[in-house]
C-alpha cells in the first residue's frame, strides 16, 4: 500500500531535524520518499536528506509498504513536534 501526505515545515530544517527524521524513518520497513521542490529524496538516507538543510515550506511524505500508514503518522508527528518547538 502507498500513502502520501503533505506537511508544512514552518522553520528552516536543521541537521538535527534531519538526523532525527532519518532515524525515525529507518525504524520502518516501508520505502519512504520525501518530495520537495520537485526533488525526490530517500528518507532513510542521511546523505539524500541532507539536501533539505535550510528548507522550509511544504514537504510531501510518500510511504510504500506494509507499515506505510504507520510511517506517515509517525513522521507527521515528528514534523509537528519540530514546528511546535520552533514557534
Amino acid at each position: 500500500m502507498t500513502y502520501k501526505e503533505t506537511v508544512l515545515i514552518t522553520r528552516k530544517v536543521t541537521m538535527s531535524f534531519i538526523m532525527d527524521f532519518v532515524t525515525s524513518a529507518n525504524l520502518f520497513s516501508s520505502y519512504i520518499i520525501i518530495e520537495v521542490d520537485g526533488k525526490k529524496l530517500n528518507a532513510k538516507s542521511l546523505l539524500s536528506m541532507g539536501r533539505l538543510n535550510g528548507h522550509f515550506g511544504p514537504m510531501t511524505i510518500i510511504a510504500t509498504g506494509l507499515d506505510s500508514e504507520e510511517v506517515l503518522e509517525q513522521l507527521k508527528k515528528h514534523c509537528m513536534v519540530v514546528q511546535r518547538r520552533s514557534v
